[in-house]
């Protein structure tokens, strides 16, 4: 069945005078657009079509343009207009997307950005944008494992670091004092459990917990050595603010990715530098 605000692979099938009509491939319903110039019409060629609601005849309607947000996930959208019924917002499309008042947060002005989940109106079958976004998570559960891979989106600032959202469902918290790398609202990026809390939320971390994380910072660390030319001026005398400003990293794993390259044989080190070795391998 075709589902409102997804993008499904259709085949032109014929122009009639209302629009252009696709088959999708699946179930086999039409699909009816507004034509484009940008796509000529050649019979069974295959394009993505984004369906975004059905007229009272029955017809399923979309789009041959995609929109920057889809059903089910958060994403940042401009304000354009303000209105007794809500707020209307960019989402790429040329028909504006409504966020109801019943579904503001704040008070959002034109040319604000703000964060919204892509929903499906029960009442009126139609797509709708909700600022309520946090209410519609839900608590982590045991799925979740301490170095487990998930996706991040950064949401705002909190007294503690950085609230995100883990894989568009789940609240998260990236904590000051384990963020050697700048940040921005609305980033996307991978990230790593470092704990399942009891209300349910999680907190995250940028590197992976553990041994992992001393693996992948000594790639990031031999990597950055290789970039300088084979020496940085960093060591165990190093202070931590230059090692974050070099590396991005702390102190902390700063020292363990040195020990596990330097047992490896691959860098030397003194006080204040460390190299790489070339092994008569190389």
């Amino acid at each position: 069945m075709i589902e409102f605000g997804k993008i499904y692979r259709c085949q032109m099938d014929r122009i009639e005078s209302q629009g252009l009509v696709l088959i999708e491939k699946e179930s086999q319903e039409e699909i009816w657009t507004k034509p484009s110039l940008d796509f000529p019409f050649i019979k069974g060629k295959e394009l993505p079509i984004f369906v975004w609601m059905r007229g009272e005849d029955g017809q399923y309607w979309g789009s041959l343009q995609m929109p920057r947000i889809l059903l089910g996930e958060v994403e940042f959208l401009r304000v354009i207009k303000q209105t007794p019924f809500g707020i209307f917002l960019d989402w790429g499309l040329e028909k504006e997307l409504l966020c109801p008042l019943s579904h503001i947060v704040d008070e959002p002005r034109p040319e604000m950005l703000v964060a919204v989940r892509l929903m499906l109106d029960e009442k009126t079958n139609r797509l709708m944008a909700s600022m309520k976004w946090k209410k519609q998570t839900i608590p982590a559960d045991d799925d979740f494992f301490r170095s487990m891979e998930v996706n991040l989106q950064v949401m705002e600032t909190s007294d503690m670091g950085y609230v995100v959202l883990v894989n568009q469902e789940y609240m998260g918290m990236l904590y000051e004092n384990q963020i050697f790398k700048p940040l921005r609202i609305g980033e996307k990026r991978t990230g790593f459990v470092n704990k399942v809390r009891e209300d349910g939320k999680l907190d995250i971390l940028l590197q992976r917990p553990g041994y992992g994380e001393v693996i992948d910072s000594s790639k990031q660390l031999l990597q950055a050595i290789e970039k300088a030319g084979g020496r940085l001026p960093l060591g165990d005398k190093s202070e931590p603010d230059e090692i974050v400003k070099l590396l991005n990293m702390s102190k902390k794993v700063f020292k363990k990715s040195v020990g596990a390259l330097y047992r490896n044989g691959q860098i030397g080190m003194s006080d204040n530098s460390i190299w790489k070795v070339e092994n008569d391998g190389d």
